[in-house]
């Protein structure tokens, strides 16, 4: 039974809280056990049968008839069959609710029967009692996950098997998260994401990871972040997550607006950055090269004041062998995050938010221009392709201006000074 129990467990630490039993075999047990019942004849039912259909009542799904109900709620009273008491204590911590005259009942029967609980259960309880707390218990938890320096890897060495359970663990998570100090350096954003990736288990993408990226993001929200560590976070997070301007939209929507913003304006800067270093490699010889330096200069000067909300870039298609060789060069992919500008193959395009306006900077003696504009519809950041014909404004047009004289003046005028 040694070699049997350790391959058991080591099932259950690879596939946490994955059941055995396919909802349609669930139905078709609780008829069964439903007509042994009636009928008082159990030569054809096991106990895994009964595990089943009571796990079945516990969760409360509606195909258990009353007559059946009655039957496991007495069951559960009398019973001191391990595989059922391991049943009833998953139900207790899956289940959870403060208060709740269930839960409360469930407490009270794994107490009283602690002794004949599964080997894991008993460690659990032992090692934790905070688990069987029955009003301050995922608080407490919490703060013993803040306490430990893995939480996860803490939470399934003292014996529970999926940590990222429904119930008591959601409120954990939610208290882990309101006790742990700002992360505001490497060690606290390791944390956070060793705790929603762990190593060798299935990561956490719905909405409790999306909420530990805004505890990421928020100190951030108020104050600026220090440039190395905003390198690094910004880093993590679109390795994980994926750039929130085009990837994993389902799972970018339920992280706050406000801790997308913060990540926008960490990419725009970046976008930026690679815009101008792009066009550099790509002029550099020619006469017009000079004149990214200005640009440069004025734009990046626009994001540091606060002024650049969003950026995005669009690249023609002599720059995106540039591109990609600098993301190597750099071991940077920050590079490698762009539209393709699709009607000139030297021509590369800078959109950048600004306020309510739409601002597009070009290389190759493009026009910087501003939208709204009556002539063209706005074009929308983050596209995978465009088109130069849909965006250049009329040579007249009050809304682009070359870069000779005063076309900074200008650009302050069109867009209102900060």
């Amino acid at each position: 039974m040694e070699a049997l129990n350790a391959a058991y467990w080591r099932i259950e630490r690879a596939f946490p809280g994955v059941g055995p039993t396919p909802t349609a075999d669930v139905e078709v047990i609780v008829q069964k056990v439903t007509m042994a019942l009636r009928a008082m004849d159990w030569r054809n039912v096991t106990t895994g049968d009964v595990a089943v259909v009571l796990r079945a009542h516990m969760y409360e799904e509606q195909l258990v008839p009353e007559d059946l109900r009655r039957f496991l709620d007495a069951e559960v009273r009398a019973t001191t069959n391990p595989r059922l008491l391991d049943v009833l204590a998953q139900a207790y911590l899956e289940t959870w609710s403060a208060a709740s005259p269930k839960t409360q009942q469930l407490q009270r029967q794994i107490v009283e029967r602690s002794e004949l609980l599964p080997r894991r259960w008993q460690n659990l309880f032992a090692a934790c009692p905070d688990f069987l707390d029955l009003t301050a218990g995922p608080s407490l938890v919490g703060g013993r996950m803040v306490a430990a320096v893995t939480p996860y890897r803490w939470l399934r060495e003292i014996g529970l098997a999926a940590p990222h359970g429904p119930g008591f663990m959601q409120l954990a998570h939610t208290s882990f998260l309101q006790q742990s100090p700002d992360p505001e350096d490497v060690h606290a954003l390791e944390k956070l994401l060793a705790w929603v990736s762990p190593s060798g288990v299935q990561p956490l993408d719905d909405l409790r990871a999306a909420v530990v990226v805004d505890r990421i993001l928020y100190p951030w929200t108020r104050r600026p972040c220090p440039a190395d560590y905003q390198e690094q976070c910004l880093t993590r997070l679109i390795e994980r997550f994926g750039d929130p301007r085009h990837e994993a939209p389902a799972f970018w929507s339920q992280v706050s607006e406000a801790g997308r913003r913060v990540l926008h304006r960490w990419l725009a800067r970046k976008s930026m950055e690679a815009m101008f270093e792009v066009v550099t490699e790509a002029e550099r010889g020619n006469s017009s090269g000079h004149q990214w330096i200005e640009r440069r200069r004025f734009w990046m000067g626009m994001y540091e004041t606060g002024r650049v909300d969003d950026a995005w870039v669009a690249l023609g298609s002599n720059a995106v062998p540039i591109a990609q060789a600098l993301a190597r060069r750099n071991s940077d992919k920050s590079y490698l995050s762009f539209g393709r500008q699709v009607t000139r193959p030297d021509t590369c395009l800078l959109f950048m938010k600004i306020g309510a306006k739409t601002v597009v900077e070009g290389s190759h003696n493009f026009r910087v221009h501003i939208y709204p504009a009556p002539a063209r519809q706005t074009p929308q950041l983050f596209a995978n392709q465009y088109d130069l014909n849909e965006i250049l404004l009329p040579s007249d047009s009050d809304y682009a201006r070359r870069h000779v004289g005063e076309w900074k003046e200008w650009v302050l005028r069109r867009i209102g000074r900060a």
